[in-house]
Formats: structure tokens, C-alpha cells, sequence
């Protein structure tokens, strides 16, 4: 024997209660069954003399399969969509690092033109190759000014201060 049932004491049953804005529409939340008429007659209550359709049974609940499906439905629609945005935006990403990488190309040729147009600019800079210039072109070095003269070079020279 318990001590509950030795002392007479048992604990009351608690009833669950429902959370307020939880009905659904067309439940009934009675604890106990309604009794239905005991007629005899098995016909339906519509084919029934004398009834009316105020008198017929509650309707059925709704099987447990056709609550869950819509939540179902929501749930693979979510993960559906997610899947979508997640494939877009990698698409998207793929693109963006493709474009990149045509830039990051176009770029580096970019620099070694502009680096072999810097040695060549060197190259004509150099003395030698100025002279080398000036002397296709006609002009030939003074020797006792140090300067270029356009023409023939002459024979005088000049005299030196």
C-alpha cells in the first residue's frame, strides 16, 4: 500500500487547459463525447422523418495526416526557396569572380605594356642613342661648342677663348 492510499489522500487531476486563441474552428473541446440518439433507424439524419439537421452529430475531427500536411507543405516550401536563393546567389557570386578574374587579366597585360613602353622610352633616352637620332636626321656635333649645328659640318674652327 501507498501512504496516499492509506491516508485517503489523492492528489487532484489536473486538467490541461487550453492556451487562450488556440481553438480551430469545427473542434469541439468538450471532454466528453455527446450522446448520440439511439433511434433505431439508420437511415441518415436528412432521410429521417420528423429530424432536423440541427439535431445531427458533430462533425469528425480532422485526421492527425490532414493537420500536419500544411505545416509539412510550409516547411519543404521554406527549405525549397532557401535552396533557390542560396543556388541564385552563387550563380551570381561565380559570375562576379569570373568578371573579376577577365579584369585581374586584362590588368596584368595592361602593366606589362605599360612596363615594356617605360624600357623602351629608356632605351631612346640613352645618349647614344639620341646622337645616333639626331646625326639620321641631319644634325652632326660641333665639336669646340658642343653643341649640334643643322647642315654640313664645317672645316673652320672655332677659336677658343
Amino acid at each position: 500500500m501507498t501512504i496516499e492510499q492509506e491516508t485517503g489522500r489523492v492528489a487532484p487531476v489536473r486538467r490541461a487547459m487550453p492556451k487562450p486563441g488556440t481553438r480551430r474552428p469545427g473542434v469541439s473541446h468538450q471532454t466528453k463525447p455527446r450522446p448520440r440518439p439511439d433511434t433505431g433507424d439508420r437511415r441518415p439524419a436528412a432521410a429521417r422523418p420528423g429530424e432536423s439537421a440541427a439535431r445531427r452529430p458533430a462533425a469528425r475531427r480532422p485526421s492527425t495526416k490532414r493537420q500536419r500536411a500544411p505545416f509539412v507543405l510550409l516547411v519543404v516550401g521554406l527549405m525549397c526557396g532557401g535552396l533557390v536563393s542560396l543556388l541564385l546567389l552563387n550563380i551570381m557570386l561565380n559570375r562576379d569572380a569570373i568578371t573579376d578574374a577577365k579584369l585581374r587579366e586584362e590588368i596584368a597585360v595592361a602593366q606589362q605594356e605599360a612596363e615594356a613602353l617605360r624600357l623602351e622610352y629608356e632605351r631612346k633616352m640613352q645618349p647614344q642613342n639620341i646622337a645616333g637620332r639626331a646625326e639620321a636626321q641631319g644634325y652632326h656635333p660641333d665639336k669646340n661648342l658642343r653643341t649640334w649645328d643643322k647642315g654640313e659640318p664645317s672645316d673652320q674652327a672655332v677659336p677658343e677663348r
